[in-house]
């Protein structure tokens, strides 16, 4: 019995690891189309991390959860002096005209996963908050407009899928910030139309989705086959161990189809608007398995990594509304600046020209909510349920129904 056993158990491994794994399947079509940057070295990344080195950890009590504009003064002013040599580097780095975000130094290392990105975000709105608090409400826009376009800038960069998540994060949160401000804006119409524009330079798109969920796939292609991926050497993830994460169940170019499956699916799937409501769920692909099977390791691996991106889709949709939402909220305080008057419907607002097109709510094609009564304009949210806008605080915050207030004190001025 015992060798009976024994020999069921040296068929059972010999099995396994004769099975054939499946040849490389053809994926052309989630190549990634970029050109890779020619020039020879380049210094943003280098700059980056020295933005993030010179971050300062300010003593004291953290405000419970709040945004910084409801800090009191001494805490931003405490937190503000502590770090001007990290907003100085911050300023340094937006200075580059080019951050070069094809190059292959920006795969040497993972920089975007560094805990300290949320500090560095934070750290601006604080500067927004304080900047606004001392009446300097021009420098506070610009600030704002800044980490717009850390977000923009960020976005380019797909060596790695942490550089995503943190765009769309800085988006978020200028989003909000410059939310604030309009609320109680009393900038001329003419600064309001610059920051409008530079913020919409800014926005985060589906076409810009699409082409880093390529990147995700090789990305993800290169952790598993390494060298063998067929892909330029330079642009191997530095500090990452190149191995296959198990030995006698994982067969790498089976799980590297499984990808290949799934990144299809999702490319297929971001365009369409139910793609903005929840994150996309992934058909006739597996779930994670316990059973020993030739690959079961690399299903259980592939289950665990496509975690970080089917909510992308979702998360965009969330940015997106947020985005748009901005956009009109500085289009109706440029109407309320120059003709003193809060315009009827959003359609006027294109009508005077402070928009070149009403922007829509990402989760159904059609107009935002404008409610005129309450001071409002709102997106229906992630729940597809219309509600006439809930403000919340910061601004835009729940998914469900991200909501700007226009600023109703000053609009009730105006009329």
């Amino acid at each position: 019995m015992i060798a009976s056993m024994g020999l069921l158990g040296f068929v059972f491994i010999a099995w396994v690891y004769l099975e054939d794994d499946e040849t490389a399947g053809f994926d052309d079509d989630l190549a990634v189309k970029r050109v890779v940057d020619p020039a020879v070295t380049i210094h943003t990344p280098e700059k980056l991390r020295r933005f993030l080195d010179s971050l300062a950890l300010v003593e004291g009590p953290a405000p419970d959860g709040k945004p910084p504009w409801l800090w009191d003064t001494p805490t931003l002013s405490r937190i503000i002096q502590a770090n001007g040599a990290a907003l100085d580097n911050l300023r340094d780095l937006l200075e580059d005209a080019d951050w070069h975000p094809q190059h292959s130094a920006w795969h040497a290392e993972d920089l975007c996963a560094d805990a300290r990105w949320a500090q560095a975000l934070l750290l601006k709105q604080v500067e927004v908050a304080y900047l606004s608090r001392r009446m300097q409400e021009e420098e506070a826009f610009t600030a704002a407009i800044d980490l717009a376009e850390v977000g923009w800038r960020l976005e380019q960069i797909h060596a790695w899928p942490s550089f995503y998540h943190r765009a769309l994060q800085a988006q978020t949160l200028a989003a909000q910030a410059l939310a604030d401000l309009l609320r109680q804006t009393k900038l001329p119409e003419t600064e309001l139309r610059q920051f409008q524009r530079q913020f919409s330079l800014c926005q985060p798109s589906v076409a810009m989705l699409t082409e880093a969920l390529q990147a995700f796939y090789v990305h993800e292609k290169k952790l598993i086959l390494g060298p063998n991926s067929g892909e330029n050497l330079d642009t191997m993830p530095g500090g990452v161990q190149l191995q296959r994460p198990g030995r006698l169940f994982f067969k790498p170019n089976a799980t590297v189809q499984l990808f290949a499956t799934a990144f299809r699916q999702m490319i297929e799937e971001v365009e369409a608007p139910l793609a903005h409501v929840s994150e996309v769920r992934l058909e006739n692909l597996p779930s994670r398995q316990g059973s020993m099977q030739p690959n079961t390791e690399g299903r259980n691996y592939f289950a665990e990594r496509m975690k970080n991106y089917t909510p992308l889709p979702a998360f965009l949709g969330l940015a997106r509304a947020r985005g748009n939402l901005v956009i009109t909220l500085f289009a109706i305080r440029r109407c309320i600046a120059e003709r003193k008057t809060l315009p009827a419907s959003l359609d006027e607002l294109r009508e005077f020209k402070y928009l070149l097109d009403v922007p829509v709510d990402p989760y159904t094609g059609a107009p935002l909510q404008y409610n005129l009564a309450r001071g409002l304009i709102s997106s229906v949210g992630n729940d597809l349920k219309a509600s006439g806008g809930a403000p919340t605080e910061p601004p835009l915050e729940d998914a469900r129904e991200p909501t700007a207030e226009i600023g109703v004190a000053v609009a009730a001025a105006v009329q």
